[in-house]
């Protein structure tokens, strides 16, 4: 549940130990896309990509693929884990003091074990990214990154509520189209996401959303933005407009309540 007091102090984003552990909290996002890209049925936009939060678990979990499978992923723990029938069964993987390697050999393991053909699984990805790690000489290391994932974490988890109601705002606005009830998180750009349309312009998408921080600004914010999907920018994904950003500062500092984001989140969107 949303609260003032549960948003971390932004000292902590202002390290070079923050940007390590957002490297391997997006190695883990990268691992559970790669399950999804090898076995989820393609959609648009590499949509099917996309990690679905399961609030009953706080965790994200992929789509369902071979009829009852998914591959789940805490992000405080950096635990990859399958899932049957929504519910998480044992023989968890760790992202801590293991290569690539062994994230790859640990898939293939489990995928025998529940029949499903391993020589289906890739570590191909359908964008690159400089923060990739590969290979079998660099190991993963959650456990030196436990009070920068829990910040990140208490971010998310502060963020959702606001996205579940900026959509019940969005819904009683007959300029949107369609809100889905769904929060995704975005493996290429890292970040947490409510989208729709434009009921006036059917290709026009807008989206709020938690980044977990990029190389322009290190520390966690929301933003609004909007795409046309038929002449796409050709700018940078992360790129945004200053005015569109929420910094974490910003809200602490004003001691903003929930419905002043969501409404601060929804005059943006309108604006855009």
């Amino acid at each position: 549940m949303y609260s003032l007091t549960n948003w971390p102090d932004t000292s902590v984003f202002q390290t070079r130990q923050y940007r390590d552990a957002r490297v391997e909290a997006h190695n883990a996002i990268f691992w559970v896309a790669r399950a999804a890209h090898s076995f989820v049925k393609p959609l648009p936009e590499n949509s099917h990509l996309n990690l679905c939060w399961t609030s009953e678990a706080d965790d994200f979990r992929t789509r369902i693929f071979d009829d009852n499978i998914q591959i789940g992923l805490n992000l405080s723990e950096l635990e990859l884990y399958f899932c049957e029938n929504k519910k998480k069964v044992p023989h968890s993987f760790w992202l801590d003091e293991k290569t690539p390697a062994f994230v790859e050999a640990w898939y293939l393991v489990e995928l025998l074990h529940r029949d499903i053909d391993a020589k289906m699984f890739s570590t191909s990805l359908p964008f690159e990214s400089k923060d990739m790690l590969m290979g079998d000489t660099i190991d993963h290391n959650a456990s030196l990154f436990k009070k920068e994932l829990a910040a990140l974490t208490n971010c998310i988890k502060n963020t959702i509520p606001l996205l579940e109601q900026l959509a019940d705002r969005l819904t009683r606005d007959n300029k949107i189209a369609d809100v889905p009830r769904k929060i995704d998180l975005e493996p290429e750009t890292f970040t947490v996401v409510l989208s729709s349309t434009l009921s006036s312009e059917a290709e026009k998408k807008i989206t709020a959303g938690l980044s977990a921080g990029d190389n322009l600004r290190q520390t966690p914010f929301l933003f609004t933005k909007s795409i046309d999907q038929i002449n796409r920018s050709k700018n940078h994904r992360l790129d945004y407009k200053p005015e569109c950003l929420i910094s974490l500062d910003t809200i602490i500092d004003n001691a903003m309540s929930q419905n002043e984001i969501v409404e601060k989140l929804y005059e943006s969107l309108m604006d855009n």
